[in-house]
């Protein structure tokens, strides 16, 4: 299913785009940073050499052309491929944290849909820097807890074997039995859960800890719900088993792009210092629009300033090409970018 609506906000620093559903909610987010390398996104062909044949791996490592790297081609009995043949594929899953290489398939062979499921032919809406859905958006993906439309929360937790969800129902006023409570709770969470998943780009084994009790056809209503929630908004290939004896629903999800939380956080769990300072860019963006002839100074925490001050010269460049020579930069440490006016 396409999404309602997609809106895109153009900064210097980055363009940030939300698809959004038919009540305004979030369910993708794309990307693109002025600084950040990425040379490989999902459903981009590319060329290659098969380098090495692991079958006991699942397959073959390749070596692609134009200094892209490496990546993965899953291959079975039977392939009928050479080590050293040059091949033209298509990415279908992007590189991850801890080593995980970037997965392709044959072009002829690579699954449709991947890359648009849920942006579709939507027309675009161009939104000021700071749009208050675009900043929810984005605060969302990287936010440890979600509520859940119907009461209570969901608390998200990635690891490097899984990502976990668990339910909080503090809040919730549902009435009736403790078994129909619990059913309603848990149906908030699977489809809510599903939408996350999309979300914030996440794949692999996925557990949710569903509220007690859960018979065996509340079971399959929690799973079909997340299921079908899903594939409202994702073409990733899915699966998803009954809820166990201790209340876990296991599910599958393909993974497909590089998750957000990887993009946008550090080790610490925190944004990272180019997260933060393209913020203080958003926010000096938003003021030199209001304050058309002003001089503005951006002052930004240490690590955020010194990320500008190493990393920073084409994001300055962009600044003073869009708005004149008019900005300065500074850092008094404060906890978040500040943005004031130069006498």
């Amino acid at each position: 299913m396409p999404a309602a609506r997609i809106l895109r906000e153009v900064c210097a620093a980055e363009t940030r785009e939300v698809a959004l559903d038919e009540h305004d909610r979030p369910i993708a987010v794309r990307l693109s940073r002025l600084t950040e390398e990425r040379p490989l996104h999902l459903g981009q062909r590319v060329t290659g050499r098969l380098r090495t044949i692991a079958l006991p791996q699942g397959g073959g490592y390749v070596e692609l052309d134009d200094h892209a790297g490496e990546a993965f081609l899953r291959l079975q009995e039977g392939h009928g491929l050479t080590e050293g043949q040059s091949l033209e594929m298509r990415v279908v899953a992007e590189p991850r944290e801890g080593n995980k290489l970037a997965r392709v398939a044959l072009a002829d062979k690579a699954p449709e849909g991947l890359a648009t499921a849920p942006w579709g032919s939507v027309t675009v809406e161009l939104v000021e820097p700071g749009n208050h859905l675009v900043a929810h958006a984005f605060d969302i993906v990287i936010a440890p807890t979600v509520q859940l439309p119907g009461g209570g929360f969901l608390t998200l937790e990635r690891t490097r074997a899984l990502s976990a969800a668990d339910i909080d129902t503090a809040g919730r006023t549902d009435s009736g039995r403790a078994a129909n409570r619990a059913l309603k709770a848990n149906l908030d969470a699977a489809a809510e859960l599903a939408r996350q998943v999309r979300l914030r780009n996440l794949g692999g084994l996925v557990v949710l800890d569903c509220v007690s009790p859960v018979n065996r056809d509340a079971g399959k209503q929690v799973r079909d719900m997340f299921l079908s929630a899903f594939r409202q908004v994702s073409g990733q290939q899915v699966r998803a088993l009954l809820p166990s004896e201790f209340g876990l629903m296991e599910a599958s999800v393909e993974w497909a792009e590089t998750p957000m939380a990887e993009r946008l956080l550090g080790h610490s769990g925190d944004k990272d210092a180019r997260a933060v300072c393209f913020d203080g860019v958003r926010l000096l963006e938003q003021e030199a629009r209001a304050k058309r002839m002003d001089r503005l100074c951006l002052d930004l925490p240490a690590d955020a300033h010194a990320w500008l001050e190493w990393s920073g010269a084409p994001l300055k460049r962009a600044l003073a090409g869009t708005y004149g020579d008019r900005f300065t930069y500074d850092s008094t440490n404060p906890k978040s970018p500040i943005v004031f006016t130069v006498p």
